[in-house]
């Protein structure tokens, strides 16, 4: 998160350079948010922080050059005027878009609680916490993780320098300084043991990610720096610039590089962090490296670069969500709309109440209350009006995993919490009567409708059971804790109930690519897919190894995953907008259709699916494109109801349209029964 000191602020300690290095860092963020390149452009927070860590230090540095105490009432009022008021119009303004563009089933809700997290600064804990599908690849407050990690820094650092000065040590005293290596170190070497996948806490890789003590020797690189006595170093300029121009080098390679799948924070940040520890301290030595981070274009972007930062990503998810087939114009253009948002927000906004010497003591107070109440209020306000439906239909099914049929929910199986304790068998037609049975992902849940219907139309008892992002599979698995007792448990109950006819259905496309969890991808023989080329293989091995152990003489029928829809996106604005034209359009943002090219991975699993089983004559593989698509498109509502509860799974009426078309792929398995 950028924090911009500026000229008007302190002018005599002002260095354009570090403007520059938040020009890169901003770009490197703003790149890899929109899709182009720099698939490690993420590493532009870690440059963020290091900054933070230096000017921070700087700034009680000269608070305590005179040998007073440092000012904490001050320091945080400025923190306050700084940060708060633009995070506050932020936050609110996305919430206001988000009722527009993002769906009224779960999404503006969740967003609405992303916003009281933000703005008690606790987003990090927040996503450390959320489980679920989309929150961290798609929420459009989820960059404020790192505001809060900063927010945090600056919390507590500052207490630590005061507590220094309290006990006689100076700030670059050598036992200060000896105390800071010491925490960075023990910072350092904990968040590369999570990173890498350690065990001794729950979700080790986002604890490392979100968790503001394995961030913080970051912050205290820059820190460290600032407490380095800069000496005339133009003897030494040779050497200066190899050292700037390969710790800049080091940033492009990192940024261009490392992605998702590279482990992080961990070693991998010693890149970004190290790079920008030298930039800093080589930073004012006059050469061409001098000239490009002072440049004016770079200064540029690093003065707007902490309002930039806040509003382009909000953009780019809802630029995202009304133009799904654009790939990378729509986020292109989204960042850069963002920018003059950015420069009202400095300049209209920031600026006036930072520099304002009327806003000090308790108006300090009432703005941080103000800048803290009006965001919370606003996502009460958006959740509230999310929960109406939006005007579409009431829909039946109310999360993910649950459908009308017998409150589904009791037959999610997970051991954590046992909840598996209901038998979620119907045997209306009594024992002697063969039975049809539901497993997999919350898919199951999402098709349970459906096969329950059949089951009934058929005269077949129906039983279900399902575990929440755990795919049914016959090898290790740690797409989330507690899969294998789940997996377990369910074949368990297919062995004791041994149905007739089992249907399968998974939400494939969570397990082949990142979109899940946002960094675990799937995960079997005990380590992780490299890419989705990989990943697609292990899941097909997974299926291959299930269909010899288990399947290989019981008729089955796997569904496919359906469409990845557009019902949560932008509800309202088609609404809106289609009833401004009379009619709906086709092939544009206002339809109640989607493009059926508008996931790559999904296509490719049903593809790579349908193929395998072709030559197994006890399988049969129903894909929900065919009910709900043509030749180009899908549709996503039907008669003003939403066919989707989000962007994968069905509602009931979405499972219940599905009827005639499983009926007509289980009719070779029925003919032969």
């Amino acid at each position: 998160m950028p924090v911009t000191p500026t000229a008007q602020s302190a002018p005599e300690y002002f260095r354009q350079d570090i403007q520059g290095l938040r020009g890169i860092a901003v770009l490197l963020v703003v790149i890899y948010h929109t899709g182009i390149a720099l698939p490690g452009g993420y590493i532009g927070v870690d440059i963020f922080f290091v900054i933070s860590g230096f000017v921070i230090t700087q700034l009680l540095l000269r608070e305590t050059a005179d040998g007073s105490s440092i000012r904490l009432a001050k320091f945080y009022s400025r923190r306050i005027k700084r940060i708060l008021p633009a995070v506050a119009f932020a936050i609110v303004g996305t919430l206001f878009l988000s009722i527009f563009a993002m769906s009224p089933f779960g999404e503006q809700q969740e967003i609405a609680e992303t916003a009281r997290a933000s703005s008690l600064f606790a987003a990090n804990f927040y996503f450390f916490l959320q489980d679920s599908y989309w929150a961290l690849a798609e929420n459009p407050l989820r960059h404020l993780w790192s505001l809060a990690v900063e927010e945090q820094f600056y919390l507590v650092f500052p207490i630590l320098i005061f507590a220094l000065h309290k006990l006689k040590f100076k700030v670059n005293s050598t036992f200060s300084k000896s105390a800071f290596v010491l925490i960075a170190i023990v910072s350092f070497v904990v968040s590369y043991f999570l990173s890498t996948g350690n065990q001794f806490l729950p979700k080790p890789e986002l604890f490392a990610f979100f968790g503001t003590p394995w961030r913080m020797w970051e912050f205290l690189a820059g820190a460290l720096i600032a407490l380095v006595k800069v000496h005339d170093l133009s003897r030494f300029k040779s050497l200066v610039t190899t050292a700037s121009t390969a710790a800049l080098v080091a940033i492009i390679w990192a940024g261009l590089e490392f992605d998702s799948f590279t482990a992080f924070p961990g070693t991998a940040a010693l890149v970004p962090v190290l790079a920008t520890a030298v930039l800093l301290y080589f930073g004012q030595t006059k050469n061409f490296l001098h000239q490009i981070t002072t440049s004016r274009l770079l200064v540029f972007f690093g003065s707007i670069s902490y309002s930039w930062y806040l509003w382009h990503w909000p953009l780019i998810v809802f630029a995202n969500r009304l133009f799904p087939g654009s790939k990378s114009i729509a986020p292109v253009v989204a960042a850069l709309l963002s920018i003059p948002i950015a420069i009202f927000s400095l300049r209209k906004l920031e600026n006036p109440i930072r520099h304002n010497p009327k806003i000090q003591g308790r108006y300090v107070l009432l703005l941080a209350a103000i800048c803290v109440t009006v965001p919370i209020l606003t996502s009460v306000a958006t959740h509230a009006i999310g929960s109406t439906g939006l005007g579409l239909k009431e829909i039946q099914s109310d999360e993910p995993g649950r459908a009308s049929y017998a409150d589904i929910r009791r037959c999610r199986i997970d051991i954590a919490v046992k909840e598996n304790s209901v038998e979620c068998i119907d045997q209306s037609f009594g024992p002697s009567a063969k039975t049809m049975m539901l497993v997999g992902d919350s898919a199951a849940g999402s098709f349970s409708d459906a096969i329950a219907k059949i089951s009934n139309l058929k005269g077949f008892n129906f039983a279900i059971y399902y575990a929440n992002s755990c795919p049914l599979s016959a090898k290790p698995f740690a797409y989330r804790e507690n899969c294998a007792a789940n997996f377990a448990a369910i074949a368990e109950k297919i062995k004791s109930i041994n149905p007739d006819f089992l249907v399968i259905a998974n939400m494939s496309d969570l397990y082949v690519s990142s979109a899940g969890l946002g960094t675990t991808i799937i995960d079997f023989d005990g380590r992780p897919a490299q890419d989705p080329t990989e990943a697609l293989a292990f899941w097909i091995s997974n299926w291959q190894e299930l269909v010899k152990r288990d399947l290989s003489s019981r008729k089955t029928l796997i569904i496919q995953q359906p469409p990845l829809s557009a019902m949560r996106e932008p509800v309202l604005l088609q609404k809106l907008l289609s009833s401004i034209q009379g009619a709906k359009s086709t092939g544009n943002i206002f339809d109640e259709r989607i493009s059926l090219d508008n996931s790559d991975t999904r296509n490719m699993i049903v593809e790579a699916e349908a193929k395998l089983f072709e030559d197994y004559k006890n399988i049969a593989v129903f894909n929900p494109a065919d009910v709900l698509c043509d030749a180009k498109s899908c549709l996503q509502t039907l008669n003003g109801e939403a066919l989707y509860y989000d962007g994968r799974h069905l509602t009931v009426k979405g499972s219940l349209l599905m009827v005639d078309g499983i009926m007509k792929a289980l009719q070779p398995l029925l003919a032969n029964n």
